[in-house]
């Protein structure tokens, strides 16, 4: 009985103890050069993700809270904001409250 605590609880702390990390985007003005292609909805019910932006990077944390970074090799993701959104990829909808901010998206898997 003894083993089974201690796996199940060396099982709970890895699991407790993986980072949630920013989403850092760097923002390209070439359909060519993004990872992923984005249109920004005025209607958060249409939306994919509800994204709040982090102004430092080490306040952000996990998909829906974004941090822009000037340094596209620095970026996790690099997204192409469309005005079409019917070439999006994904729909986003901006938020200024950080309790608001959802998305289950896992922006870094679009890197190319």
């Amino acid at each position: 009985m003894r083993t089974k605590l201690l796996i199940l609880g060396a099982a709970v702390s890895l699991l407790a103890a993986s980072p949630v990390c920013a989403t850092s985007v760097h923002k390209v003005t070439s359909q060519g050069l993004a990872d992923v292609k984005v249109y920004v909805t005025d209607s958060e019910g249409q939306a994919d993700c509800v994204i709040y932006v982090e102004t430092s990077k080490g306040l952000a944390d996990g998909n829906a809270k974004w941090y822009y970074e000037d340094s596209e090799g620095s970026a996790d993701v690099r997204i192409y904001f469309t005005d079409s959104e019917g070439l999006a990829d994904k729909k986003v909808f901006f938020t200024t409250s950080k309790g608001r901010a959802r998305c289950d998206v896992d922006w870094k898997s679009y890197r190319k």
